[in-house]
């Protein structure tokens, strides 16, 4: 079975889901922007990326990005075909319950946090959606 992914949201846009946001971001807006991309983010960093986008500077590029919507609000937002799952721990059981009410049975949950029980923690509060157990190894900050 395949999926097509039309909808990408990047819930939590600190450093992990900002790098990763904002490459998706970017790429998709290269092409003809059929695939929406959200941002869920809390305080002036969500602020500032409503305001003038989000800036990307890696040791390759540099580039400025802007996603559908960028809110605070997961209501905001119609149900995404894929969460890039990006809180630090010990916000991760608030995010699982805040999109469990804007999930589906073929929704994909990727998570990309630091932490060894973190699929067993998701899918023990998530029944449906398909979650999968994902590794990430970047350096990034906010400035």
């Amino acid at each position: 079975m395949s999926k097509t992914i039309n909808s990408v949201c990047v819930y939590g846009i600190g450093g992990v889901g900002g790098y990763f946001g904002g490459r998706i971001a970017h790429e998709i807006g290269k092409g003809n922007r059929t695939t929406q991309v959200y941002f869920i983010g809390r305080g002036e960093h969500l602020k500032a990326i409503q305001q003038h986008g989000l800036n990307l500077i890696t040791d390759k590029e540099e580039f400025l990005c802007f996603p559908n919507i960028a809110t605070d609000n997961i209501r905001h937002i119609p149900t995404p075909d894929l969460y890039l799952l990006c809180v630090k721990g010990y916000d991760l059981d608030n995010a699982v319950a805040s999109i469990s009410k804007n999930i589906s049975a073929d929704t994909i949950i990727l998570p990309l946090l630091n932490g060894v029980d973190i699929y067993e923690r998701i899918r023990t509060n998530l029944q449906k959606a398909i979650v999968s157990p994902a590794c990430v190894y970047v350096s990034s900050s906010i400035e």
